[in-house]
């Protein structure tokens, strides 16, 4: 259970779940081609293993701050040794690459940057929350690059993605405020206080919900409670139930562009009959 933890395997779950689900969205086929290794569950799989390398990494970069910030994480409660946490790393490093070997380049590339973040970025202000967001789009990534562009259901998907999870970044920058200030970290809570940052992250969800409102209506609606409740949320002070509803306002708006994108109603020639055949 500890190791689920230090890799937080849920959410390397929910990544690989994006991973077959952009599939979906792409009217890609959804089975195992073990001939070409091109099965979007195999990229899913190295896309697991490649958030699980980067969440591994980056408690191991933290275990100072942890010790403040999260003392219950398992390294700095010593429930895992850092050996342990360094080979744990190398092993889903080795098998992200493995799975994604498809795309190897860009399972390399995307540890490398997962490396300078955690390693050089994750202290400066919103550098490291660019990049975390961008390595979020990843799973969205791959079939574009598989099946090429153009692809707008993908694009609003990766900038729906791109944008919450900026978002959610910076609220958990000012959760962390205490070890970061501590540790001589500069990010922008640190930097210029919680109001500015809270500006910030209400900034990036207005942005959101613009691009919705103009391509993605009923994705709008299903998002919009969410993004209230949780900047309600964040003026009470109530950081971390507030990071919380921007990843509850993630799933509702994964749902909803589901449902928009292959209701019968509203779903393009390219996207008729089951998401299971390949167009």
């Amino acid at each position: 259970m500890n190791l689920l933890i230090l890799c937080r395997a849920w959410n390397a779950l929910f990544a690989a779940a994006v991973c077959i689900y952009s599939f979906y969205i792409a009217g890609a086929t959804v089975h195992i081609e073990t001939a070409t290794g091109g099965s979007p569950y195999m990229h899913a799989i190295g896309i697991f293993f490649l958030l699980c390398f980067a969440n591994v990494h980056n408690d191991i970069v933290d275990f100072e701050i942890d010790k403040i910030n999260r003392p219950k994480r398992p390294l700095p409660s010593g429930k895992i040794s850092l050996r342990t946490a360094y080979a744990v790393m190398f092993a889903c490093l080795f098998l992200a690459i493995g799975f994604g070997f498809e795309f190897a380049w860009l399972f390399v590339a995307v540890s490398a940057l997962c490396f300078v973040y955690n390693k050089f970025l994750k202290g400066l202000p919103l550098a490291g929350n660019f990049m975390v967001a961008l390595l979020t789009t990843t799973p969205i990534a791959i079939p574009i690059l598989k099946f090429g562009f153009p692809q707008p259901e993908l694009l609003n998907l990766m900038f729906f993605a791109f944008t919450l999870t900026f978002a959610r970044e910076i609220t958990k920058d000012i959760e962390d405020m205490k070890g970061d200030k501590a540790l001589g970290l500069k990010t922008i809570p640190v930097l210029l206080g919680v109001k500015f940052s809270l500006v910030l992250v209400f900034l990036c969800e207005i942005q959101c919900l613009a691009q919705l409102a103009m391509f993605k209506l009923p994705v709008f609606f299903a998002i919009l409670p969410c993004l209230l409740l949780s900047a309600v949320l964040a003026c009470l002070n109530k950081i971390r139930l507030s990071q919380t509803m921007i990843k509850v306002a993630m799933v509702a708006g994964l749902v909803a562009f589901y449902c928009v994108c292959y209701s019968p109603s509203i779903m393009s020639p390219k996207l008729t009959g089951s998401p299971l055949m390949l167009k």
